[in-house]
């Protein structure tokens, strides 16, 4: 039987990013999804690259942290590794939404990062094929943000960690981890057990049934989300725009792909949930508004996503509590964040070194939460 030093569970954008650090770092990696890689919530992500809503600071800087890590993925892989820089524009009605839109823009700048107003016709520089309404005059500009083609980083991260040796096998269901005391020993698969020293859970919204088995109780939520994908526009949309009611981007396939979080509450609703179709069209009819070479595409695809919500909202990163030998992560900002994540896991798994940035975020605070309220 073939030993291994890390087995790592789940290959989107998290699992992907760990298999690839911990192949470079000179372990031995085995690297295990039930289907294809990135075929779960990774493949169905609005995967925008961002820090402007992510509080409170220190959760703001972590994912700051985690797009400079895409920046230097991008260099290191070298080629079209599925990123796209270039910004984000948002724009918001009057009244409430528009303060805080301000108020973040003034506050996201005082932390450093690159936010701004801009000029409505700088905006209509930069995105040329934009309604913007009249009395908009100023729009908040998010340069270092982009979007991100995540299935194809996804393959290139898995490429890159086989080429170094690294065991990936799509396909293959974990049926549990097997353990004994303060130790797991093997994942269990249909045909058998795979032995590992060391074993990371990156499983998305799975993530609490899978560890149950274990009587480990981390709260991750799942939060359905609706996407759709148009047919290619004539006018070409380049960056992020968020816009009242509409978030729309440009996607991998050459049309664009568009959502909208009230829209994914209608998607969600499990008494009644809307027709699909009828949902695409919403989504498209509040695109052409603000982008109207959209009136002339069709829907090409819908995609509903299940996205992770731990129970505090931020980011589980650390030692599965009572083991010493596996790890988890889970996390709503799983495409933001996965090249650091997956980086500093990999340091803490192979290297024994870890990261006092993951101090705030390791899964033991809802041990505390626990014994706190109990």
């Amino acid at each position: 039987m073939k030993h291994y030093d890390v087995a790592v569970i789940g290959l989107g954008m998290v699992g992907a990013s760990a298999v690839y650090a911990a192949a470079g770092a000179g372990a031995r990696v085995l690297a295990l999804d039930a289907g294809p890689p990135g075929g779960g919530t990774s493949g169905t992500s609005f995967a925008w690259l961002n820090s402007v809503r992510k509080e409170p600071d220190v959760y703001h800087r972590l994912n700051a942290a985690g797009m400079t890590a895409h920046r230097e993925l991008s260099r290191e892989l070298g080629g079209d590794a599925g990123y796209h820089d270039g910004g984000s524009l948002e724009w918001a009605d009057a009244g409430d939404e528009e303060r805080e839109l301000r108020e973040r823009v003034h506050r996201l700048a005082t932390r450093g990062y690159p936010a701004e107003w801009i000029s409505r016709e700088r905006a209509s520089k930069l995105e040329p094929g934009l309604a913007i309404p009249h009395r908009v005059q100023e729009i908040a500009f998010f340069a270092a943000d982009a979007w991100l083609d995540a299935p194809r980083l996804i393959g290139r991260l898995l490429a890159a960690a086989a080429a170094r040796g690294a065991d990936v096998r799509e396909g293959k269901a974990v049926r549990f981890l097997r353990a004994r005391g303060d130790r797991v020993e093997a994942v269990v698969v249909d045909d058998g057990d795979l032995v590992a020293q060391s074993f990371l859970v990156c499983v998305g919204p799975a993530t609490q049934a899978f560890l149950e088995p274990l009587r480990v109780a981390i709260p991750v939520g799942r939060v359905p989300g609706l996407l759709a994908v148009t047919s290619r526009p004539a006018e070409p949309l380049r960056r992020v725009v968020h816009a009242p009611g509409i978030h729309v981007r440009p996607d991998a396939s050459g049309g664009l792909l568009l959502g909208a979080e009230d829209v994914d509450a209608l998607a969600s609703n499990a008494g009644s949930p809307a027709p699909l179709p009828e949902l695409a069209a919403l989504l498209l009819e509040r695109t052409a508004r603000v982008f109207p070479a959209a009136r002339h595409v069709k829907i090409a695809d819908t995609r509903i996503g299940v996205r992770p919500m731990p129970g505090d909202r931020h980011t589980i990163a650390g030692r599965v509590p009572g083991f010493v030998n596996a790890w988890v992560i889970a996390t709503h900002s799983g495409i933001t964040l996965g090249p650091l994540l997956g980086r500093l896991l990999a340091d803490e798994i192979v290297r024994d070194a870890p990261s006092p940035a993951l101090a705030p975020f390791r899964p033991d605070r809802f041990l505390t939460a626990a014994a706190t309220t109990g």
